[in-house]
């Protein structure tokens, strides 16, 4: 499932008035450890402070004076893969508020963001796991686009481990990672799925998926792996477009065309002739 802003806000949070006295935030922040502080007018949300604004801040100013406007707010069930959208475009902010039903219930900062998002980082190859590849597919569905999965699995992997050791085995899944990174289309998106399998999400339609996978293939074959050990790659596609947001669970089909995908690279894989499989979904069994 993929995580959601209420998933791992910080509620550690405390409303104060524009006119509250710095001192007193301050002695608030030693004692209780409240790290953000809502600052409001009335019933008017006009700043935040966190431990930024409190350090350095004269105890005899009052809240209006110490405050930042460098914050924005976002609904509750938003994507934390969405929210690092928003920090990525906004480099100055630092702080997010959480809401639901326009009541702020808690706050994300761009530490605390950061820190999730490693958990979801494979340590080997430096790629995303599987969550972002499922992410950026639910992205292209939501805005209409082609929702295509590319799939791939390395051929006889277990068998590079058992006869060259596991030092090696993790220095070809590296390589890999280098090569698929390097023949990216724009707009698409690559994670370690497991082992020795990689998934794209890309946003192209299944023939333009099919030359990107083509160009993969060939990129793998004529890579100088270490000891000239053969590698290869059996790939499935999948994927088709949308219209009017015709699902009511956009994670059943996502689910539908990734088991698609790794299946039909399955199928690949036993078939000598044919290192590439397209399979199709349909949509309305799982409509």
């Amino acid at each position: 499932m993929i995580k959601k802003a209420f998933d791992i806000i910080e509620n550690n949070i405390l409303k104060v008035n524009v006119l509250n006295a710095t001192r007193k935030i301050q002695d608030i922040f030693q004692e209780k450890g409240t790290g953000c502080f809502i600052v409001y007018e009335e019933d008017k949300l006009t700043g935040v402070i966190t431990k930024n604004e409190l350090i350095g801040s004269h105890p005899n100013r009052i809240a209006a004076d110490i405050m930042s406007h460098k914050y924005m707010r976002v609904d509750y069930g938003m994507y934390i893969w969405e929210i690092k959208e928003i920090f990525d475009l906004n480099e100055d902010i630092n702080v997010i508020l959480v809401e639901k039903e326009n009541e702020v219930i808690g706050y994300i900062t761009r530490t605390a963001l950061n820190m999730e998002l490693s958990k979801h980082i494979d340590l080997l190859t430096g790629l995303y796991k599987s969550e972002y590849m499922f992410y950026n597919t639910y992205k292209f569905i939501k805005h209409g686009k082609h929702a295509t999965i590319i799939f791939i699995d390395l051929n006889n992997f277990g068998y590079v481990d058992k006869k060259y050791g596991h030092i090696v085995g993790d220095t070809i899944l590296k390589n890999v990672s280098d090569i698929l990174r390097n023949n990216l289309n724009p707009n698409s998106y690559l994670c370690r799925y497991a082992g020795d399998e990689f998934a794209i999400a890309t946003p192209y339609c299944i023939e333009e998926s099919k030359l990107l996978a083509e160009k993969i293939m060939r990129a793998i074959k004529s890579y100088p792996f270490l000891n000239d050990i053969p590698v290869s790659a059996s790939i499935g596609i999948t994927g088709c477009k949308i219209q009017n947001n015709k699902f009511r669970n956009i994670s059943t089909y996502i689910n539908k065309l990734v088991n698609t995908a790794s299946l039909a690279s399955t199928m690949a894989k036993k078939d000598i002739n044919n290192l590439i499989i397209v399979e199709n979904v349909e949509i309305d069994e799982i409509a």
